[in-house]
């Protein structure tokens, strides 16, 4: 049995020192040189590739670990060792598809955690602009939502919180992006909406004075005279120096 280790890490490396003695042991009891010899040695090649800072030799070897199927402890190391390496050298595309794999292939791996984290970082790394495409942010935050949900406690919770806020952040940035564009090319109804969208599904949004802003305007100048006021007056607390220069630039233009 595994000593009573409440660190992840700790159990992770022992596990690895038990897995490469119990084939190193395996390699030495007999003349004829086994199978689990050659992944043993690819992976402890891997190794010195790697502390050598050949990164793509490295995997290669492991790779070699991970098709030779010798021992499933030794196989589920090489593939964590395929994925890290990806992600250390920025590989992301490469790195989200190992993670993925290594999960579905080890649902009930002590590891689930941190790779499920790793996968997050690795979708992390891929958002785009405000003004681009978003799979990439609910990717992350997917996975973000899901470790907290299922992990709490396993990885820092301010962390995890920074980077679900992060991603919150980027798809009312996105949506913002949106409604502004429907704002000036007059689609009155659908920027409402979608401005509309954004206060009630990101309320902690860093930038909510130009979402009030846009839709106030966009009230306004659908007909809706009342509730456009109402925004503009709330609006005049606001900090931002440059929504109180474009909101009073808009109420002097329309004599609100």
């Amino acid at each position: 049995m595994l000593p009573n280790m409440t660190d992840t890490t700790n159990t992770f490396r022992y596990i690895i020192l038990m897995v490469l003695s119990a084939l190193t042991l395996s390699a030495c009891s007999s003349t004829a040189p086994p199978a689990e010899k050659n992944a043993l040695y690819y992976f402890q090649k891997g190794e010195q590739e790697l502390e050598a800072g050949h990164h793509k030799e490295a995997i290669e070897n492991w790779q070699k670990v991970r098709d030779s199927f010798t021992s499933p402890e030794l196989t589920a190391l090489a593939e964590l060792k395929i994925a890290d390496t990806q992600f250390a050298n920025e590989l992301y595309i490469e790195a989200i598809a190992s993670y993925e794999d290594f999960l579905k292939q080890h649902p009930a791996s002590i590891r689930k955690s941190d790779v499920l984290f790793r996968l997050g970082q690795a979708h992390f790394q891929q958002i785009l602009s405000a003004d681009r495409d978003q799979t990439a942010t609910r990717n992350a935050l997917n996975t973000f939502e899901q470790l907290k949900k299922n992990y709490p406690g396993k990885v820092n919770p301010q962390e995890l919180d920074n980077y679900i806020q992060q991603c919150h952040n980027r798809l009312a940035e996105n949506a913002t992006y949106i409604g502004h564009f429907y704002l000036k090319t007059k689609r009155y109804p659908a920027a409402i909406a979608r401005l509309k969208q954004v206060r009630t599904d990101y309320p902690q949004f860093n930038d909510m004075d130009h979402v009030i802003m846009y839709l106030a305007q966009a009230y306004y100048l659908n007909g809706n005279n009342e509730k456009a006021k109402v925004l503009f007056n709330k609006l005049e607390q606001t900090s931002d120096t440059d929504v109180r220069k474009k909101t009073a630039k808009f109420r002097k233009k329309y004599s609100i």
